[in-house]
């Protein structure tokens, strides 16, 4: 017993959309073209913070 197209349509393009928003987020950095730092209290794009979390 198959399944019709509207059932493959609704199991398949929820996942295919999971997986791009999973890439998207796992490059995202190379994307940008922009690095972030990250500790306990912020999660920042600033430069500024950047400089701050390198020293």
């Amino acid at each position: 017993m198959g399944l019709s197209g509207a059932a493959w349509a609704t199991l398949l393009i929820p996942t295919i959309l999971a997986f791009v928003v999973m890439l998207l987020y796992g490059f995202w950095d190379k994307i940008t073209g922009k690095e972030y730092y990250v500790d306990e209290e912020i999660l920042a794009y600033d430069e500024e913070l950047l400089k701050e979390g390198g020293k």
